[in-house]
């Protein structure tokens, strides 16, 4: 029979007294090059710390000294990139890399017992965009936020006054908005003047993110006009299309081409625009859409859509199909060129027939 000594001792370790408070795991997805810091409350003082990455010890701070130290880890992944914050114990991880992807668990003992653990994936994504003025795009963060977390978006290094964000109406930055109430930044109709460097700082309650995007944006024809009959070619100015998950083409609200990963979806969709029955041609390197044997019918604005993990990009394309000029014309210009030419060949030679003959010299014209 259970004495009561062992049933008092059993409800505390159940009420957490003296027992290992155990968080549910924490998923944390982060880009090649981000730094993120892995959050625990502030910690009380005499507190020992143990970080770990799997099984491997890689930070550590113990009551005696109150000093944090940091370890290079299984072959020295870590080697000048872990930071421990000595006041609340939480983790940094500079310029991360898909080396680092794994399960990271603190280990806190002082009054209670508290055990953490983070699971880290690190996306091997090349954050640069190449736009076109007058594009639309959105960053994502991959992020999901709380009311009280904090977010901050930075070009180069001035804070970006977000109205819907920070209350700042700065008319530089009104085509700049956060997407649906997330930490996504879209930018619509974007200018050659917003070329540089985008930086987002996220501060949750388990972690702190920063992330960093290249935007370059470049003149380019967005109006292609071509003659009736010719080809008309639509590019999405990329040369291979794998890092992208999502690609559409469309027109009149219609999508007429589609590369969809998630879906194994490929090619044109005719049988939504029967204008272009048999025309359409979709590349599998590029993305890019052609419409052959162009007709008048074809003229109007068509709208690309790209996506992956990292940014969605939108861009519009004017087309103008043109009939070509009536062919009366030019011919009838041509028949009276070749006349008068016949006419004045004529003359010339009967001249010199009147001149040769006063001469005394016979002259025959074939």
């Amino acid at each position: 029979m259970m004495n009561n000594t062992f049933l008092f001792w059993v409800l505390l370790l159940v009420n957490g007294v003296f027992g290992v408070d155990a968080d549910e795991v924490k998923s944390v997805s982060v880009m090649v090059g981000d730094s993120v810091t892995l959050h625990v409350t502030e910690i009380s003082r005499g507190s020992n710390i143990i970080w770990k990455f799997g099984d491997e010890i890689i930070a550590r701070m113990n009551e005696a000294d109150g000093n944090p130290s940091t370890y290079d880890g299984p072959g020295a992944i870590f080697k000048d990139r872990l930071k421990l914050d000595k006041q609340t114990g939480s983790l940094t991880i500079t310029n991360i890399r898909t080396e680092h992807i794994g399960r990271y668990s603190v280990d806190i003992k002082s009054t209670n017992a508290i055990l953490k653990t983070f699971q880290v994936t690190v996306h091997d994504v090349v954050e640069s965009v190449s736009l076109k003025e007058g594009d639309s795009v959105t960053l994502h963060t991959g992020v999901k936020v709380q009311g009280s977390d904090q977010i901050v978006w930075k070009f180069g290094d001035q804070v970006i006054p977000i109205t819907n964000l920070n209350g700042i109406d700065d008319a530089k930055w009104r085509n700049i908005h956060l997407k649906d109430q997330t930490p996504d930044l879209g930018i619509n109709n974007i200018r050659s003047d917003q070329t540089g460097v985008y930086k987002v700082e996220i501060n949750t309650i388990s972690m702190v993110l920063h992330r960093k995007y290249y935007i370059a944006v470049g003149g380019g024809v967005k109006t292609v006009s071509v003659m009736e009959r010719d080809p008309v070619n639509l590019d999405t100015g990329v040369i291979k299309i794998q890092g992208y998950d999502l690609i559409q083409w469309k027109t009149e609200g219609n999508i007429v081409a589609e590369i969809n990963k998630g879906a194994n979806l490929f090619g044109p969709r005719d049988v939504d625009d029967l204008r272009f029955s048999g025309r359409l041609h979709l590349s599998r390197e590029t993305g890019g859409l052609n419409i052959s044997d162009s007709k008048t019918t074809d003229s109007g604005d068509y709208h690309l859509h790209m996506s992956n993990s990292a940014y969605t990009l939108q861009r519009t394309i004017r087309v103008i199909v043109k009939t070509p000029p009536q062919s009366g014309a030019p011919s009838g210009i041509c028949g009276a060129g070749v006349r008068l030419v016949v006419w004045a060949v004529t003359v010339f030679f009967a001249a010199r027939f009147v001149d040769n003959k006063i001469k005394g010299v016979s002259v025959k014209i074939k």
